[in-house]
Order: structure tokens, then C-alpha cells, then sequence
């Protein structure tokens, strides 16, 4: 077990945990949708790709492998919030688009009522920092990915 002191004066170890925490808050808030977090992401992603949504895409923008987006769009098709479709009958790419229940369930706000209301009792000014601290950080991370790869 890690020493909640070393969490707290450690910045990886402290985003790590402040994620964990947040995901497991958002997973029980979309449970009662029977939708995951990642899903109704990727489900926004699709909404916001329009036409150009197929696995590739969508694998570039939520920054995961191709294989694993094929899974995750698998059970979001049998479970009726997409439809896959080939683009031309001898086409292998499949084209993604929402179906109704699929267009229902994003109306859910990307945003957890949860943690809001936990990140309420921040003053406007600090969370606009801390956006605008890990946003920089953010940015970095992704350049010192596709530069090292």
C-alpha cells in the first residue's frame, strides 16, 4: 500500500489517484444507464466525427489502439448504440454512426453532475488554474509521445 503522504507530495502518484477516483465516481453514476465512461466517450467522439467516424479515427482521437476500439465498438453495436456500416460494398472500412438510443444516451452531459458538485467548493480561479495547468500538461505529454514513438 503506498503512503497517503508520498501520494500527496508526488505529482504523478496524485493525478494518478485524483483519475482513479473519478473514474470509479463516473462509473457508478452511468451504471444506472448500463454505459461506461470510456463508451459514452467514445460514443461523443463518434457524435462529433460525423461522417468521418470510423475505427481508425475514432483510435487517433481518444489515443488508443485500433484493436482495442474495434472491441469497445463491437459491444456498443450489440448493444444497439451503433451502427457499423461499409462505406462501399467492397469496402473493408466500416463507417460508424449513433443510432437513436445511441443519440439518447449522449445527450448524458460528458460532464459528471458528481464531480462537480465535489469541485464545486473550489473558487472559480483555482480551477481555472488547475484546467490550465493540466491542459499544459496534457499538451507535453503528447508531444513527448509522438516524439519518442
Amino acid at each position: 500500500m503506498i503512503n497517503s503522504s508520498l501520494i500527496e507530495s508526488n505529482a504523478e502518484l496524485l493525478v494518478s489517484k485524483v483519475n482513479h477516483s473519478m473514474v470509479l465516481i463516473r462509473r457508478k453514476e452511468l451504471a444506472q444507464h448500463h454505459i461506461a465512461p470510456r463508451q459514452l466517450y467514445v460514443l461523443h467522439v463518434i457524435n462529433d466525427l460525423g461522417p468521418k467516424a470510423t475505427a481508425i479515427t475514432v483510435a487517433k482521437e481518444v489515443d488508443r489502439e485500433v484493436h482495442v476500439i474495434n472491441r469497445l465498438l463491437i459491444n456498443l453495436e450489440k448493444d444497439g448504440f451503433i451502427e457499423r456500416n461499409k462505406n462501399t460494398p467492397k469496402s473493408k472500412l466500416l463507417s460508424l454512426k449513433l443510432t437513436k438510443k445511441g443519440l439518447d444516451i449522449i445527450k448524458l452531459s460528458l460532464r459528471s453532475k458528481s464531480i462537480d458538485s465535489i469541485l464545486a467548493f473550489l473558487p472559480e480561479q483555482e480551477l481555472e488554474q488547475m484546467e490550465s495547468a493540466l491542459n499544459k500538461v496534457l499538451k507535453k505529454l503528447n508531444e513527448y509521445i509522438h516524439d519518442s514513438l
